[in-house]
């Protein structure tokens, strides 16, 4: 059992070091500045190889101990009561870190789905421009309305 417990530990590690890079990723993208957005995503990637680390770890532990395809809370429950006691702290830990993380992570997709809105409407209204920055011609569709 202290292998996932250990396990558990290192995702609870793994997600307090990725919270911060979401609300810095929050901030870059209410922000508009792309290169802060960048390097919070750059930093995230190597969060996320952790967590798959992690999750192969777990897996493996899974099948080793006949657990397959059960989630933490069922492996829980299967716990006797002295187990249960020393691993359930660490549990509620991931749990809140989790929400945290789920929260925070919505929030960044709101905020980057309006930033990507108002850049198409953007540019809808300006039109495609040339390598030399100039409006260029477009050929009208034959289905086109506009004049």
């Amino acid at each position: 059992m202290e292998e996932l417990k250990k396990i558990i530990v290192d995702l609870n590690s793994v997600f307090e070091e990725l919270i911060p890079i979401e609300r810095n990723k929050l901030t870059a993208a209410a922000d508009h500045n792309v290169v802060e957005l960048e390097e919070c995503m750059k930093r995230e990637q190597v969060a996320i190889l952790q967590l798959k680390g992690l999750d192969q770890r777990r897996e493996a532990l899974q099948q080793k101990h006949g657990w397959n395809g059960m989630s933490f809370r069922q492996l829980a429950e299967n716990l006797d009561e002295e187990q249960k006691a020393d691993i359930q702290p660490v549990f509620d830990e991931l749990d809140r870190n989790l929400q945290s993380f789920r929260e925070i992570n919505g929030d960044v997709n709101e905020v980057i789905k309006t930033n990507l809105h108002m850049v198409e409407n953007m540019l809808d209204k300006t039109g495609p421009y040339s390598v030399q920055g100039k409006e260029s011609e477009t050929e009208k569709h034959y289905t086109s309305r506009k004049a």
